[in-house]
């Protein structure tokens, strides 16, 4: 019944001139700074962490964004209390400024290769005869100013364990600014694009379409990944996060990072492919000069809420059983396309690695943070379920965080929710050669799944180190003042190497970054490399 901890791993402004709300004052402006300093040095698990890895160093930060917020509208105040979170460069923790307010220019960009490409026109918005260019131009400026600077500065209020990440995101928001993460542009800019692969340029000018209420209000969440299961309504041990989800769902809600979390693929399935499974996931096979080579699309971790309310944690693992024990009878080798993972339940998750793993192995390993308030929630937790063996076992994961907090340290040791008990292989199993597809879009659980088969010797790991999203993450009350609302990692995590995942991730055997041409092409060259790589598993 590993089922019953469902920890969750999953890798988510107001508007300039705001003339009807209050403006803060500058001893508010303080206070919320404080708050969010004051929640750090008591709740943030990865603080000595960032400290020992980045020099960071929360006092003077608290001293430096002190001095900026003298200078500051309340409207920049919001944005520069993301760019102070941003500054500890954590997936899990990050902020949300209340508002609906957005603003759009007609197209969406993504990150390849360096550049920034369109990926989606809407041409009901932009007419060819206003935007004479296509899919996989690169956007060389924005007003001017280069557009890769336009995305970092982007990235500076959003923030990454994986710098790469924060980048692509920032790529995405280029063209789409949600008020809720970035600052909303408004009036005319130019847009400055390069044709293809060539180097002529043309300029246009473009109008910001504005969208949303402008008010001082949280913004309802948004719908575009409806693919993910919504969260159970009962508060038991199973609800702790440890996601980007929340971050996800401030997004831009374009063609690529609508891959995010889905089940579906963006590489291109052989003609003459055997699909076993659409649903709740893609599985096929085809054939190759060593035999059939299978394909399962792994987006997340985790169980979709049947009627009662509660994850179907079994029904969701029977369905993998079913397609594994297919995929064992039909192939010599699999290859998992984990790529844009957002992570999701550990107990779902490790409970997917024995559908692989063909012996006992340790559970991902954690730093829980020993201190009271954590003590009475992990306690809260463990009473909705009684006379089992999870119980007992995570009662002695408990009684640890107290003999920690008592000793007044700020971290447990290492363990698992289950004190350091093994996971036992699932009768049904896959024992041949496997590959996991990984990269920078994949975080949290998307980091555990692979760093853990890759660190038992179970699976080589193909593509970029992925987004180093490493604890769970928990929603913190909202700043006083802003009504600004945080989310917080509150432990760290580890590869079974002893390395934490946070600003490390999971990294590639066989490095691969995706190219232009696979970007127009369902990512053929990218088939073509995992496809070479897993034969020579075999």
């Amino acid at each position: 019944m590993r089922r019953a901890f469902t920890w969750v791993l999953l890798i988510c402004g107001l508007f300039q001139g705001m003339a009807t709300a209050e403006q803060l004052s500058y001893e508010k402006k303080v206070s919320d700074i404080g708050q969010v300093i004051h929640m750090v040095k008591t709740q943030y698990a990865p603080l000595l962490y960032k400290k020992a890895r980045l020099g960071l160093d929360v006092d003077e930060l608290q001293k430096k964004y002190v001095q900026r917020a003298k200078e500051t509208t309340t409207a920049e105040f919001y944005y520069l209390v993301l760019k102070m979170i941003a500054e500890f460069k954590d997936s899990h923790f990050s902020a949300r400024v209340p508002t609906t307010h957005l603003s759009h220019l007609g197209f969406f960009c993504d990150l390849v290769q360096g550049k920034i490409l369109i990926e989606y026109i809407d041409r009901g918005v932009l007419p060819r005869s206003v935007f004479p260019f296509s899919v996989g131009d690169e956007v060389v400026s924005m007003g001017g100013e280069p557009a890769l600077e336009v995305a970092r500065r982007n990235a500076s209020y959003i923030g990454d364990g994986n710098e790469e990440t924060s980048l692509r995101f920032g790529s995405m928001l280029l063209a789409y600014r949600p008020g809720s993460v970035i600052p909303v542009e408004l009036g005319d800019t130019t847009v400055a694009v390069r044709n293809g692969s060539s180097k002529v340029e043309k300029t246009v000018t473009l109008t910001w379409k504005e969208a949303g209420e402008p008010l001082d209000e949280f913004n309802p969440k948004k719908n575009f990944l409806a693919v993910l299961p919504p969260k159970s309504s009962k508060k038991t041990f199973r609800q702790y996060e440890l996601s980007f989800r929340h971050k996800l769902e401030n997004m831009v809600p374009n063609m690529e990072l609508g891959y995010l979390c889905s089940p579906f693929t963006r590489i291109h399935i052989p003609e003459d492919a055997t699909t076993l499974m659409v649903d709740p996931v893609l599985a096929y096979y085809h054939p190759t000069p060593k035999g059939n080579i299978g394909y399962l699309r792994i987006p997340h971790y985790i169980p979709p809420i049947g009627p009662n309310g509660e994850e179907d944690f079994t029904g969701y693992l029977r369905q993998f059983e079913w397609v594994i024990s297919k995929l064992e009878e039909k192939t010599v080798g699999l290859v998992i396309d984990q790529d844009h993972n957002c992570g999701g339940s550990v107990a779902f998750l490790e409970s997917m690695a024995g559908l692989f793993i063909r012996e006992p192995f340790t559970p991902i390993q954690f730093q829980f943070l020993a201190s009271k308030s954590e003590y009475l929630n992990f306690k809260s937790w463990m009473d909705t379920e009684h006379q089992t063996l999870e119980n007992e076992y995570y009662a002695q994961t408990v009684e640890l965080i107290k003999k920690h907090w008592l000793l007044g340290d700020f971290l447990t040791p290492k363990t698992t929710f289950l004190n350091n008990q093994k996971v036992y292989p699932n009768p049904i199993g896959y024992t041949k050669p496997l590959l996991i597809l990984i990269d920078e879009m994949a975080g949290s659980g998307g980091d555990a799944f692979p760093a853990l088969l890759q660190g038992v010797g179970r699976a080589k790991l193909l593509g970029n180190h992925t987004m180093g999203a490493g604890g769970h993450v928990e929603t913190m009350p909202p700043l006083n003042a802003s009504a600004i609302s945080i989310s917080m990692t509150k432990s760290l995590f580890f590869r079974p190497d002893g390395v934490a995942i946070e600003n490390r991730g999971a990294e590639p055997d066989f490095p691969y970054l995706p190219t232009r041409e696979d970007f127009l092409s369902e990512y053929r060259g990218y088939q073509k490399f995992y496809l070479n790589k897993i034969l020579d598993m075999l």
